[in-house]
């Protein structure tokens, strides 16, 4: 499996002191809980939804944990397009949104992916300088995207190496 193979690249593998690993059911509440904690409820994906996307046939979901084992990050990717990325507060700014956003573009190019998407909130200038960091580019701007009537970037990077 492709996915196994980059999962198993050292440079990919650590943040030190974290690990970053494939996504397993045990997982599951504890994703539920840093999504709650990362965004407003109206945002938040429920229970049913994250279940749906991590169920996906072809998702990509990774975790990055500590030394303890405990979920400090994860993200959520299907055909092409970021779902979410979450860190947990107190383990921001640590470069874990980074390397599993990397890892993650790994295995959607290995799966034939010749670009990513995400959305963004329009008012979240920290995620938008990461994923421009990244080299992703606002693409178009959409009006009253959230629950919340809060707009959202469309963020795209091309996969395909020049």
């Amino acid at each position: 499996m492709v996915g196994k193979e980059l999962l198993n690249d050292k440079s990919y593998q650590r943040v030190k002191p974290f690990r970053l690993r494939d996504y397993r059911p045990g997982d599951f509440d504890e994703l539920c809980r840093i999504d709650r904690l990362c965004f407003e409820r109206e945002v938040a994906y429920t229970a049913e939804e994250m279940a749906a996307f991590l169920g996906a046939p072809g998702a990509v979901a990774l975790v990055a944990e500590d030394a303890r084992g405990r979920v400090a990050a994860f993200l959520v990717a299907h055909r092409g397009r970021i779902i979410t990325v979450d860190v947990a507060p107190g383990r921001r700014r640590r470069g874990l949104g980074a390397a599993l956003i990397r890892l993650c573009e790994r295995r959607l190019r290995a799966a034939g992916a010749r670009t990513v998407r995400l959305e963004t909130a329009a008012g979240n200038r920290a995620a938008q300088a990461l994923y421009e960091s990244l080299g992703y580019t606002q693409v178009r701007r959409l009006a009253r995207y959230y629950p919340t009537g809060e707009d959202a970037w469309v963020m795209e990077k091309s996969l395909v190496r020049s």
